[in-house]
């Protein structure tokens, strides 16, 4: 164990933590199907039951950061909904008070480092020469030791100060004291367990009176939520309307439980429990229990509240149509057609993204379009996703344009209004065109990826060569969207590259016929190929016909 505190390791504790935190999400995302989805949500749909399965959970692993940050990436990947997770943090808080009377009866505190090796080392050869959905149970496992790895590094890195912190400097001074020496202490070791074990040991010593021990308790039983605190960083926000459901909960009872200390204490004398420390753990779980049975008529209306209140930020993916007002048809018009190449090009570098095409490839100032910061750490689904939300703004707009025309030209109709109206229709064709092209590689993205990673020189071969005529495609399609040239001059070229890409698929399928028998390809990838081909053909087409229509 070091003597000192040591900066670095809680720094990559923490690191191991939000990335274990993150692939653990990422797992629960892939292995949730609809029919494990539904049997947590209706598992713990009831209030009760959500609060029971808490108890439970912590009960039998001993740790309620652990039930809360697995909790939480539930909700993260959105398998379970804030209102059924809530129940469940909530019932940890209790279960994890079972922590004392196992430390009190049988002196024996549940290590995961013991666990932490195995874990890593199974999961992390599993994922590598695994495939399908035993990658995705390794990479669950693997999120969770390097979780679990990077709380044991935070913990160890200041572990000096169990040994430095006397309690007996606290001796004489009031109980609100030892409260904030309980939160404080807790939040820096992060774990309310060592707390609890250092305040039993203290109290068994006769060090400190029961009353002081109550109070510590309770700042350990706040101090513990920055664990949760901690692993809602990153990521949706339901993640952190979770933590702060749990620091509320806490804080409302802890702040009920202090200023009843004493009456409380008086009651477990009553109940004739008189060895301080099982008055100490009865305690601990007593103003825990009541806090729940208080809470648990109110839980759909706390998530109700929480969803109301912490509401998750509008992100503004539009360029040019917030600018301009819908009721000054040309500029909105303008603004419309300007924004439908931005989601264009959105899509051309999704797609090559898709592909592999190494962004230096595009040159944003010469482009003239670039990418939102908010894409620069994004996943490919959140890119696409992103897009999605973009096609839904333009769309809103353009309706609000004919509308204002329509109410413009009811009582006189003009050349104006069906030109007004073509172009929109047009518009509204290329954006869907656009998300098509995008939509039909994010179909076959398991497969793109799967050529990546084989170790295949042939399969291999064959994906640099789509990549690279996807990229004589997309580069001028760039080009073209920053380009005010003659209309029939892109219509040539236009149609140029679509006979180009036409020919090439073509031919790159018949090369394939022609080379089944002699490549060195299963019968699966080979198939696999044909379909990617096809795809990749039917992106390139629905991408170009988008730049036809405006």
């Amino acid at each position: 164990m070091s003597d000192y505190f040591d900066l670095w390791k809680l720094l990559a504790g923490l690191g191991l933590f939000l990335f274990g935190m993150r692939q653990l999400e990422a797992a629960l995302e892939q292995l949730a199907g609809k029919s494990f989805r539904r049997f947590l949500h209706d598992s713990t749909d009831k209030p009760i039951g959500s609060v029971f399965a808490g108890i439970v959970a912590t009960t039998i692993v001993q740790s309620s950061s652990l039930v809360s940050l697995i909790v939480m990436a539930f909700v993260g990947a959105g398998i379970l909904p804030l209102v059924n997770a809530i129940g469940i943090v909530l019932g940890s808080n209790l279960g994890t008070t079972f922590t004392g009377w196992i430390v009190t009866t049988l002196g024996f505190k549940l290590n995961f480092t013991t666990v932490i090796y195995p874990m890593l080392g199974l999961s992390g050869l599993s994922y590598g020469l695994l495939k399908g959905r035993w990658k995705s149970v390794s990479l669950l496992v693997l999120g969770l030791a390097l979780l679990l790895m990077g709380l044991d590094f935070m913990k160890e890195s200041v572990s000096t100060l169990t040994t430095v912190f006397d309690i007996k400097q606290l001796s004489g001074y009031p109980l609100i004291i030892f409260l904030i020496a309980g939160v404080v202490f807790t939040a820096i070791i992060q774990s309310s367990s060592a707390t609890m074990m250092l305040t039993l040991s203290a109290l068994y010593a006769g060090i400190i009176p029961l009353p002081a021990a109550a109070a510590l308790v309770i700042g350990a039983d706040l101090g513990t939520t920055s664990t949760v605190l901690l692993g809602s960083l990153q990521g949706a926000i339901a993640k952190k309307r979770l933590a702060i459901a749990q620091v509320l909960f806490n804080v409302f009872v802890d702040a009920l439980a202090f200023v009843f200390i004493l009456p409380l204490l008086s009651l477990i004398e009553r109940l004739q429990i008189s060895d301080p420390l099982y008055a100490l753990v009865a305690f601990h779980s007593l103003f825990n229990l009541f806090g729940l049975m208080v809470f648990i008529p109110f839980v759909k209306k706390y998530a109700y509240f929480l969803e109301h209140w912490i509401k998750e930020k509008t992100q503004q993916v539009d360029l040019y149509i917030h600018n301009v007002p819908v009721t000054v048809t040309d500029a909105a018009l303008e603004a419309l057609a300007q924004e439908t190449r931005y989601l264009l090009y959105l899509v051309v570098r999704l797609n090559a993204r898709f592909l592999r095409v190494s962004p230096e490839k595009f040159d944003e100032k010469k482009d003239g379009f670039c990418m939102p910061e908010e894409l620069d750490s994004a996943t490919k689904l959140e890119h696409y996703h992103l897009i999605k939300k973009l096609e839904g703004e333009i769309i809103n707009y353009a309706l609000k344009i004919q509308i204002d025309d329509k109410a413009v030209s009811a009582a006189n109709p003009n050349e104006k209004s069906i030109i007004i109206s073509h172009r929109i229709d047009n518009l509204m064709k290329a954006i869907r065109s656009g998300v098509y092209s995008a939509k039909a590689l994010k179909d076959i993205n398991d497969n793109l990826e799967y050529f990546h990673l084989m170790d295949n020189d042939d399969l291999t071969n064959y994906f640099d060569v789509l990549k690279d005529s996807a990229q004589s495609i997309y580069m001028p399609l760039v080009t073209f969207l920053n380009t005010q040239a003659d209309n029939e001059f892109m219509k040539e070229e236009l149609t140029s590259l679509k006979v180009k890409s036409e020919e090439f698929h073509h031919n790159f399928a018949q090369n394939i016929y022609r080379k089944m028998s002699r490549a060195q390809l299963s019968s699966l990838d080979l198939s696999t190929l044909l379909n990617v081909n096809k795809e990749i053909q039917t992106s390139e087409k629905t991408l170009i016909e988008a730049m036809e229509l405006i």
